[in-house]
């Protein structure tokens, strides 16, 4: 099956039947939010697929997804088109809204490369609204549909997640992040991180080797450690850091040992251990969910944690670890001076 990026009819077509201008908005939407749109009865062979890849758990207090998924159709979308990851599923031969409104944005020779079985998932920039990206899955039929899900999971998903990343830094960077250096006192290296603006630093403590910034209302901070290692970094390794850098803040925090995750990622570019848990105070009442990634600088001994946690009660937490995880990605190593902006 072949994957065409930008097969559709131009998304101008669509504005005025949808919402009614021809002028394209910014699109509007915290992070992790994904809206589908499938018709009624197409929906039970994607649930699975779908909202087990976009929808998996992330260790909060009470579990939440990784993306927040809402379901609609072609006919009552109309009020999701600012919205700022969408996918559309439908087969070829449905009778419902949102097959219709495929079948509208489907050029010929498209629709006859799907009849024909050489298409079968496309994406379009900016449909509705800037900054805003569509995935479509189709088939003939809806067996076909549910297969060609199940195929396109992961990419689909890889789209999303780079998409996602890219909006929300450029979000923090329209609000005026400041670009903050911090060096090491020894060994020649330095480090950098974009932060937003109000973050403050909380804690510096050279002996335990971490440095910790902290934002108000909700409580969030973005913490980045460093230390030596010879041996390549574990996931138990860095838990166990974890555990001890926190018992070392001026508020100590404890982490579950039964409620904590890994899965190899990337910081940033390079090959990182990514774990996730939960944290609660030691003195206080108070915990949330945390998540640190664990990057051995390649041919050294050197080490960094770079670690994200949110105490929001009440909140939904993953909006404020998606953002944390954008400014976590902003981590650069290098080795030599670097110059302090």
């Amino acid at each position: 099956m072949k994957f065409i990026r930008a097969a559709l009819i131009p998304a101008i077509w669509l504005i005025p039947l949808l919402c009614g201008c021809t002028a394209k908005p910014l699109s509007l939407g915290d992070g992790g939010m994904l809206v589908v749109i499938a018709d009624e009865l197409d929906r039970p062979i994607l649930k699975q697929t779908i909202e087990g890849k976009f929808g998996m758990p992330v260790a909060t207090p009470h579990d939440e997804p990784l993306f927040d998924i809402i379901w609609t159709d072609g006919e009552s979308m109309s009020g999701r088109t600012r919205d700022p990851l969408l996918i559309l599923a439908a087969p070829l031969n449905g009778q419902g809204p949102t097959a219709a409104l495929l079948k509208r944005m489907l050029t010929p020779e498209v629709e006859e490369g799907i009849t024909n079985g050489r298409f079968s998932v496309f994406t379009r920039r900016n449909p509705w609204a800037v900054h805003q990206l569509l995935l479509v899955i189709v088939g003939r039929n809806r067996r076909e549909l549910a297969e060609r899900a199940g195929e396109w999971i992961d990419s689909l998903f890889n789209w999303a997640v780079d998409f996602e990343y890219n909006r929300l830094k450029r979000e923090l960077i329209r609000r005026h992040r400041n670009k903050k250096y911090i060096r090491k006192s020894d060994g020649g290296t330095a480090w950098q991180l974009n932060l937003e603006s109000d973050y403050i630093v909380a804690q510096e403590n050279d002996s335990l080797g971490f440095i910790r910034f902290i934002r108000q209302h909700p409580t969030r901070w973005i913490m980045v450690s460093w230390g030596e290692c010879e041996k390549p970094l574990t996931p138990e390794f860095i838990y166990r850091q974890r555990k001890s850098l926190g018992e070392g803040f001026l508020d100590p925090v404890m982490t579950y040992d039964d409620r904590w995750s890994w899965r190899r990622s990337e910081l940033n570019g390079h090959s990182a251990i990514l774990i996730r848990g939960i944290w609660a105070a030691k003195e206080k009442t108070g915990g949330g969910p945390f998540f640190t990634y664990g990057y051995k600088v390649p041919g050294e001994n050197l080490y960094y944690l770079v670690d994200g946690a949110a105490f929001a009660p009440g909140q939904a937490k993953m909006p404020f670890l998606w953002q944390l995880d954008i400014m976590a990605q902003t981590f650069e190593h290098r080795s030599g001076s670097m110059e302090e902006r």
